[in-house]
């Protein structure tokens, strides 16, 4: 039996127009005049989803959420410009004052849980509590894990050498230095029409073809690391049915936010921590590569508020043991 509440559409949508020419498709599901919950998707870049409605109650919750810039239904897509943390906690202000929500309960896994800490420090009288899964607090060491084979390399070497490909291996030692080379790599591609994506839409394509995409690798690098199970044929099904927008999206605007330190100083949002004076229940996955478990604890040990949820037998990906914990965590609000 599933934790997630049955499949519901959005109730209402609609278009806000917000600054340096950015408009944002957003969307709202069940109650009515319900208790307002704003679900703040990943990536960056990954967009808003139908199963994002399903993790609370829609007798009791209205669910809000919004495609963040660059990605999904918000326009222009792929832009990087005024494309910075500071906007989108500023986006999320104007959401809640264009929809008239006083305070509401707010909920971020992984990317959704650095802008959810972001937000709540900036506006903490503005949140009502806060539910965190899968934290990255965007600190300089855990940007450095994902591309190091010191770090998610040392568990998954064979899938970090896919993701280098051609990378001199001047930049394979540097995280950052990776990290920047990447972007402006993908961005060449993206600029050159992005060809190889063009086998996405064929089963019968091989691997090796869509590989010759950083912008493919990118995200393919980030699923692996992400299950406890899965193969790249199992990936590749799963992008296809996302499309090809999704995934530059993902890829692309991803990039930007690590290679300009998710646009944050140096371990800001712990030193803004005692700003969050509201409850906030924070889930983990012990096994989760992608954001490992440490920066949870470290969370969890300086919020006076906060409370641990530990998932034992999952990875970062969203399975039944995290939408149970977040089920449970939202029932004790």
């Amino acid at each position: 039996m599933t934790s997630l509440f049955p499949e519901i559409e959005a109730r209402e949508t609609g278009r806000l127009s917000v600054t340096d020419g950015h408009e944002l498709y957003w969307e709202r599901a069940g109650a009515p005049g319900g208790r307002p919950l704003l679900f703040l998707h990943g990536g960056p870049g990954s967009g808003s989803a139908p199963k994002h409605r399903r993790y609370a109650d829609p007798a009791t919750w209205e669910t809000i959420q919004f495609d963040q810039r660059g990605c999904g239904r918000s326009t222009p897509l792929f832009s990087l410009e005024a494309n910075t943390t500071a906007d989108l906690v500023a986006d999320i202000e104007a959401l809640r004052a264009h929809l008239g929500i006083e305070r509401w309960t707010v909920f971020g896994p992984s990317w959704g849980s650095t802008l959810a800490l972001a937000y709540a420090e900036a506006h903490p009288d503005r949140v009502e509590a806060l539910i965190v899964e899968g934290v990255f607090l965007a600190t300089p060491r855990e940007l450095a894990w994902w591309h190091t084979r010191a770090g998610a390399g040392a568990v998954f070497p064979d899938a970090l050498e896919t993701l280098f490909g051609d990378a001199p291996e001047a930049m394979r030692t540097n995280p950052q230095r990776f990290i920047g080379w990447a972007l402006d790599a993908m961005r060449t591609e993206l600029a050159h029409g992005a060809p190889a994506l063009e086998a996405l839409a064929d089963p019968d394509a091989p691997l090796d073809d869509l590989r010759r995409s950083l912008i493919y690798r990118w995200s393919e690098y980030e699923e692996r690391l992400s299950w406890m199970e899965i193969t790249p044929e199992q990936i590749r099904k799963s992008f296809a049915e996302k499309g090809r927008d999704w995934l530059i999206g993902h890829s692309l605007i991803e990039a930007h936010y690590f290679a300009n330190a998710c646009f944050l100083e140096p371990d800001q949002l712990m030193r803004d921590s005692s700003r969050l004076t509201m409850p906030v229940h924070i889930i983990q996955s012990r096994y989760d590569l992608v954001c490992p478990f440490a920066a949870a604890w470290r969370l969890a040990r300086a919020v006076e508020q906060g409370r641990l949820h530990m998932v034992s037998n999952s990875g970062h990906a969203m399975t039944e043991p995290a939408h149970k914990a977040v089920r449970e965590a939202l029932k004790q609000l």
